[in-house]
């Protein structure tokens, strides 16, 4: 199985979901209150250095140290980490923006969106060395997804056109048989397909449309009532891990790389490369990303109308200096 997919098989995940439900059965958490419990399922928690973070937590011992006993799964997509979320199998979702977005629209989407993780875009193509963008086909995961969405502001920047492709792995092999131009990626995924098999970065999103928040992260509404402290204790945490990094990324690097799968080396170039490293790994909520994620949904049509993020977004979670306000 390619480790860089982002989904888990049906069994793993059925088995992964029995566990999960388990706990917290025997934990008393989901729609209990008075828990330490806190089940997250995080798309890519085995693929993404700011989704792995999280492990790098439990392994540490600094959610125990914070008094949240954090279980973590990788979701296998957008929909499937919701869903597990909207059911009660799980507390909380990391999970796409758009993914996110659309399903807290949903009627009754037992789903409040909390904050925005990993702020800075950083989605790029890659492509074999020869490749070119005039005529280009860029492959995206599937509709509804982040990558369609960034793919859909690309198309009307650049004339390119899409395709729904799948995983990273997936698109990178369809553009080495040359099925499309070049294949959506993210770090660290990119530094190791540069470094290792030939690949070139063809388009930068970021330098083209602007950033915003990689994930959102959404919580099951009972249990945001009635175990708020958890959350509270988890964001508190997740800026302590988002610090780690930022001031230390030699050792982050180091572990982070087996967490994901990528060398230490891959690993560090992927850090090195990010272009403000500050800005991804922290909570500090900038309005200005919101609106450009919440503008691309629109011109996408995904969505009608604008987000109103002041109602959307329920910051009481989180630190009060990472907070803003909207107009």
């Amino acid at each position: 199985m390619d480790k860089w997919k982002l989904a888990l098989t049906a069994g793993a995940m059925s088995a992964a979901l029995l566990v999960g439900a388990t706990a917290c059965a025997d934990e008393n958490a989901g729609s209990s209150g008075g828990s330490t419990r806190l089940s997250i399922s995080a798309t890519g928690a085995d693929s993404l250095p700011f989704m792995a973070i999280l492990q790098a937590g439990i392994d540490k011992g600094w959610f125990q140290e914070a008094g949240v006993d954090v279980n973590l799964y990788s979701g296998g997509g957008g929909g499937n980490t919701l869903r597990v979320v909207t059911s009660g199998d799980a507390d909380m979702a990391i999970a796409g923006n758009t993914s996110v977005i659309l399903a807290a629209r949903q009627p009754n989407s037992k789903l409040k969106i909390v904050a925005p993780w990993f702020q800075l875009n950083d989605f790029s193509w890659i492509a074999p060395a020869a490749a070119t963008l005039d005529g280009a086909t860029l492959g995206f995961s599937s509709a509804g997804s982040s990558t369609e969405l960034i793919v859909k502001g690309l198309e009307a920047r650049l004339g390119v056109r899409s395709q729904a492709v799948g995983t990273m792995g997936d698109n990178w092999t369809a553009a080495r048989a040359g099925r499309i131009t070049a294949g959506w990626a993210m770090q660290p995924f990119i530094a190791s397909k540069v470094a290792n098999e030939g690949a070139k970065v063809l388009v930068d999103s970021r330098k083209i449309l602007g950033d915003m928040p990689a994930d959102l992260v959404a919580v099951n509404t009972t249990y945001a009532e009635q175990n708020p402290e958890n959350i509270t204790k988890f964001f508190k945490v997740v800026t302590r891990l988002n610090d780690w990094v930022v001031g230390d990324p030699k050792a982050a690097a180091e572990t982070l790389a087996p967490l994901v799968g990528v060398s230490v080396a891959d690993m560090q170039k992927a850090f090195a490369d990010t272009p403000d490293l500050a800005k991804g790994y922290s909570l500090k909520i900038d309005p200005k990303n919101l609106d450009n994620l919440s503008s691309l949904m629109v011109g996408a049509g995904q969505i009608s109308e604008p987000v109103d993020w002041s109602t959307t977004l329920d910051q009481r979670y989180l630190p009060e200096d990472d907070r803003a306000g909207f107009k």
